[in-house]
């Protein structure tokens, strides 16, 4: 079920790099998510009307009755949600997202580039509680772009960082110890979230070695439930187009195309 809320926020802060951490109470969503579903915030107060459009943000954890987001500030939405103080109310739609991770797979892994990570989060927490096997790989540009260092501190997950610079972590990409990685864990599911460049990498190799790989795909989204048909991509196994926020986020790596 989808609800449309005024959540009480508990907390609208500045982590690092661009990115901010924003919590808000919303007991129904919470009781009702799942790893890799989303929702859809509403940056202006009930009266405003511009911007138009909501902005689609992953369900990074649940606690509680509180959910967690993690959002970079890009343009004229995500400045209006900064705003946004401890104590207000802010409109959010969800639980978004019919096609999520697969949980029939005792080992995984996991890899999450810049604010991609907060799509793959949860999925984390909840498969390191069920105790499965997993390798967590995190990516990004500069230290200051690895935003949810912290999170997974307080959640006692075992990450292998990778910064483009070598600011924190091993220097370089993420794919460059993939395949050693793989090799080890033949057994694995890729379960990939993150900038285009870096899941078509991922995808690359997995498919190439006869991988399980599956995305979560981040996208402009104007409704979030299927009706606008302005988020597709393109299913090659069906020579058809399928809507990231319906039939996604999750999907196979091999069945659909990236440009």
């Amino acid at each position: 079920m989808i609800y449309d809320l005024e959540c009480k926020i508990i907390e609208n802060r500045f982590v690092s790099g661009k990115t901010y951490i924003l919590k808000v109470e919303a007991p129904e969503i919470a009781k009702n998510t799942k790893a890799g579903q989303f929702v859809m915030v509403k940056p202006t107060l009930e009266d405003y009307h511009d911007p138009l459009l909501r902005r689609a943000f992953a369900i990074a954890d649940v606690e509680g009755d509180t959910i967690t987001l993690f959002y970079d500030v890009y343009g004229k939405g995500t400045k209006f949600i900064v705003r946004r103080k401890e104590g207000d109310y802010i409109n959010v739609l969800g639980p978004l997202g019919n096609n999520l991770f697969p949980e029939n797979y005792d080992n995984y892994i996991v890899v999450g580039g810049g604010i991609g990570f907060a799509g793959v989060s949860l999925f984390l927490k909840e498969i390191k509680k069920q105790g499965k096997k997993f390798v967590a790989i995190y990516g990004a540009r500069k230290k200051e772009d690895l935003s949810m260092i912290d999170w997974i501190n307080e959640n006692g997950i075992d990450v292998l960082y990778y910064t483009d610079d070598g600011s924190f972590g091993k220097k370089g990409l993420v794919t460059q110890d993939l395949d050693s990685i793989i090799e080890q864990n033949k057994d694995a599911a890729l379960i990939v979230c993150g900038p285009k460049p870096m899941m078509k990498a991922v995808s690359k190799i997995a498919i190439s070695k006869n991988m399980p790989c599956y995305l979560s795909l981040e996208s402009r989204m104007a409704c979030g439930i299927g009706i606008c048909v302005g988020c597709v991509v393109k299913d090659t196994t069906k020579d058809t187009y399928v809507r990231v926020c319906y039939e996604g986020p999750v999907f196979e790596a091999k069945e659909i195309e990236l440009s």
